[in-house]
């Protein structure tokens, strides 16, 4: 149980790598990464990619994952690949995986019940 904990959170940490975050507010704003120090939030903005710092309290429960900056019309939209909270590449991995461990159980039932009949004679 304790590995197929570590192995969820490093799927969710994964899928979430590589978009943007929204800080929402007052003002929406699509930033790229952020970070605390000092009792104080630091965002770069997507729109010039320059750092900004905020020291307004609960900052960090506006902070929204999976929404991808649009460089066209300046905005921040929800994520289209995410399925279920998953990358894409994530969701097809975890279909293979189940396809694997279905086919491993079908293989052992079917080998025990060729045996199982052989064996009677």
């Amino acid at each position: 149980m304790k590995l197929f904990q570590i192995i969820l959170l490093l799927i969710t940490f994964q899928s979430v790598s590589y978009a943007s975050y929204l800080l929402d507010k007052n003002t929406p704003v699509c930033i790229e990464d952020f970070y605390y120090k000092s009792s104080r939030i630091h965002f770069q903005k997507s729109i010039n990619l320059k750092w900004y710092s905020t020291s307004e309290d609960h900052t960090s429960d506006h902070i929204r994952i999976g929404y991808v900056y649009d460089s066209d019309n300046d905005i921040c939209k929800p994520d289209v690949n995410l399925i279920l909270g998953m990358d894409i590449k994530d969701f097809n991995f975890l279909l293979g995986l189940m396809g694997v461990i279905f086919g491993g159980v079908f293989m052992f039932f079917t080998t025990k019940i060729f045996i199982s009949v052989g064996g009677k004679r």
